[in-house]
């Protein structure tokens, strides 16, 4: 008997995890940036719905970006509402992602989210105004995180033979949660 409620159990609870949808919702957005290279910087999430939020983000590089390098790191908010490392804290060279010398999990994919929501394009010199719309994290992008809230934070820099110059800092706060359904009455 005692076999039987173990089975039951587990399949209530396969059944349960397999009708919850994870999803990822941005929640804010703050973009810190060195005022000396890049200006005009805009950086706006808009609520689509209970599941989803896009952002929209705006800047003008003064100076053209020869080699960028990007630190990716991810905190998870905990109980008394601070920050902490959660699991990925990688640096990566962002023209080796793009020409594929280099396949670093997390550099593919900001690239690939690069690619899908900028202008930015193949080539590894970034100049110019460069844009963002309607950009949201898809869940087949990322492997399942626990629920919670996390900052992922994107540190830019400009990296040449002799020194790395920053450039800006960009930090979402999104939240791992079930998607909320809604509930649509009839008469």
């Amino acid at each position: 008997m005692p076999l039987g409620w173990f089975v039951f159990l587990n399949c209530c609870l396969v059944w349960q995890m397999s009708v919850a949808e994870l999803v990822y919702k941005i929640n804010k957005i703050e973009c810190q940036v060195n005022k000396a290279r890049v200006s005009d910087v805009s950086c706006r999430v808009k609520a689509i719905n209970w599941n989803m939020a896009v952002v929209n983000m705006d800047c003008l590089l003064i100076l053209p970006v020869t080699s960028p390098v990007v630190r990716l790191q991810v905190f998870l908010k905990d109980y008394s509402n601070q920050y902490k490392p959660f699991l990925i804290d990688v640096t990566f060279k962002l023209c080796e992602v793009m020409e594929r010398k280099n396949f670093i999990p997390y550099g593919v994919i900001v690239w690939k989210l690069l690619k899908r929501f900028t202008n930015v394009n193949e080539s590894c010199s970034l100049s110019g105004h460069l844009t963002a719309r309607n950009g949201y994290l898809d869940t087949s992008f990322l492997p399942p995180f626990p629920h919670g809230v996390y900052q992922f934070s994107f540190m830019f820099s400009d990296k040449n033979f002799t020194n790395t110059e920053f450039l800006g800092n960009v930090k979402f706060f999104i939240e791992s949660m079930d998607r909320i359904k809604s509930k649509k009455f009839r008469d």
